[in-house]
């Protein structure tokens, strides 16, 4: 039950209208969008996705520029089924970021869905590459690129390299190597990379 003190949409635009100077007026809007994404990721967690995605509006009335929240939200919609709306937000994300390797994985998990693995493996590419510039293999999504960039890889035809990926992946803490081998249908000769 979303509570109405937080998510009353006059209450959150009003504050978003009245974006002063005031240290006491900022420090409302920060408590109410620490609720918000409290809150959204709780429904998250329940599979609530269209619940997330209007606690994740409501948040960007707050904060309109956060590449995070674009994030978040894209995820939401993503989750839901509501594939062209989880573009629009990552879309959203990366123009706020370009430097956003997080924001580039999931455009591609977007392709992937769609089933347009080249496309993913270009956004892939990307945000690997960016990922190491940056220094964030040790982040906990980093695996996660890795393995989607295998898998797409894998269903655009480079085995090889996809198995490499997945290999890599699994040294970093990703466990669900084994179903992405079993879905590229690898065989044997494919784990030895």
């Amino acid at each position: 039950m979303l509570n109405e003190e937080y998510y009353d949409e006059d209450i959150v635009e009003d504050s978003a209208d009245k974006r002063g100077n005031d240290p006491a007026d900022k420090e409302i809007r920060d408590a109410q969008l620490l609720t918000l994404l409290s809150d959204a990721e709780k429904y998250r967690q329940q599979r609530a996705y269209g619940i997330e995605a209007q606690l994740l509006a409501h948040a960007l009335k707050l904060k309109p520029n956060d590449p995070m929240i674009w994030n978040k939200l894209g995820r939401a919609h993503r989750a839901a089924g509501f594939l062209d709306k989880a573009l629009e937000c990552y879309e959203k994300a990366l123009e706020l970021n370009q430097e956003d390797p997080w924001a580039l994985g999931n455009i591609g998990a977007v392709y992937i869905a769609k089933e347009d693995f080249a496309a993913a493996c270009d956004f892939y590419a990307k945000a690997v590459q960016l990922a190491e510039s940056q220094q964030k293999q040790n982040d906990r999504d980093y695996p996660v690129i890795l393995a989607n960039y295998a898998f797409a890889l894998g269903k655009n035809g480079d085995k090889r390299q996809a198995a490499k990926l997945l290999k890599e992946a699994e040294k970093l803490g990703y466990t669900g190597g084994a179903n992405i081998r079993k879905q590229l249908k690898f065989s044997i000769f494919d784990k030895l990379f």
